[in-house]
Order: structure tokens, then C-alpha cells, then sequence
């Protein structure tokens, strides 16, 4: 290579040399420069993406503190037997009919076994217990097995505060 070099015209030595190093320089454009700039970029917008979503649930988090203390509602109707309440809270969230049985746990506590139940009436359920009523669930367990989605076996066990 280097015998072919010295075997040029000086003006065509100079061209080879300085055309080599422009292309040198493109490639390392195109490979390193170019790639790390479109990078940087694109985390730059990410990065400001995602400051705007932080500063947003910021706001929101204050928004819903504040609510929460708007709404803090006392406690309704949480004195009774708990049975009473889990019949009244199932009859509200239409459960009553998935309703397989209802064993008392003594002045304090029931033990419910439901079938094929919307899962999310089970969830409003289980909050009006814990919320309206200020009854614990002390146990929970829920089956799935090859029912539709959404729906389930559950058993559970309600104790009062």
C-alpha cells in the first residue's frame, strides 16, 4: 500500500490523503456523533415528559389529600351485629343472591361463603364493610378456578374493630 502511495503525483498524494481523512471523519459522524446526538434528544424529551407527568401527580396527589379530608365521613351505622350489617352491605351490593352461607363467629365476627361473584360488586362490597360499617376482613380467599373473568369463589371472615 504504502509502495502505490509513493508511486503517486504529489497532487494526487495529497487528494488521497485528505480524502481518506474526510472520509474518516464522515464515518465517525455517521456512526458515533449522529447516533449519540439523536440519543441525547430523544431522552431530553423523554426526560421533560416525564417532569410534566411528575409535576401533574404532584398537584394531583395535593388535590385528592384535600379531598379526602373534605371527605372524611364519620363512620354510619357501625354499631350492630355484624351479621346484620354483612346482610344489609350484601343486599345494597346485590350479592345477596351469591350468598352459599353465612356462619356467626360469635358477637364480634361472620364468616361468608360466596359463589360465582362479580368481582366488582365483591370490591364495592368489601368497601362499604371496611368504610360504612368499620368491619376488618380477616381472612379472604378467592378462587378462580374456570369460572368466566371477573367472576369468583370467595371466602372470608368479617370481624368488627
Amino acid at each position: 500500500m504504502k509502495t502505490w502511495y509513493n508511486t503517486l503525483a504529489p497532487r494526487e498524494r495529497a487528494l488521497v490523503f485528505y480524502g481518506s481523512i474526510v472520509a474518516i471523519l464522515i464515518l465517525l459522524w455517521m456512526l458515533v456523533i449522529d447516533p449519540l446526538m439523536t440519543n441525547h434528544t430523544k431522552l431530553n424529551k423523554i426526560i421533560s415528559s416525564q417532569q410534566k407527568t411528575l409535576e401533574r401527580m404532584q398537584s394531583q396527589s395535593i388535590e385528592i389529600k384535600q379531598l379526602q379530608t373534605q371527605n372524611a365521613k364519620p363512620v354510619v351505622n357501625a354499631s350492630g351485629n355484624p351479621q346484620q350489617l354483612v346482610e344489609r352491605s350484601l343486599q345494597t351490593c346485590r350479592l345477596k343472591t351469591k350468598l352459599e352461607r353465612m356462619q356467626s363467629q360469635g358477637s364480634n365476627g361472620v364468616r361468608l361463603t360466596l359463589k360465582d361473584v362479580n368481582a366488582d360488586r365483591f370490591m364495592r362490597f368489601l368497601y362499604e364493610l371496611e368504610n360504612k360499617y368499620a368491619l376488618t376482613i380477616t381472612s379472604l380467599i378467592i378462587n378462580n378456578n374456570k369460572k368466566e373473568v371477573g367472576f369468583a369463589d370467595v371466602r372470608l371472615t368479617i370481624k368488627r374493630n
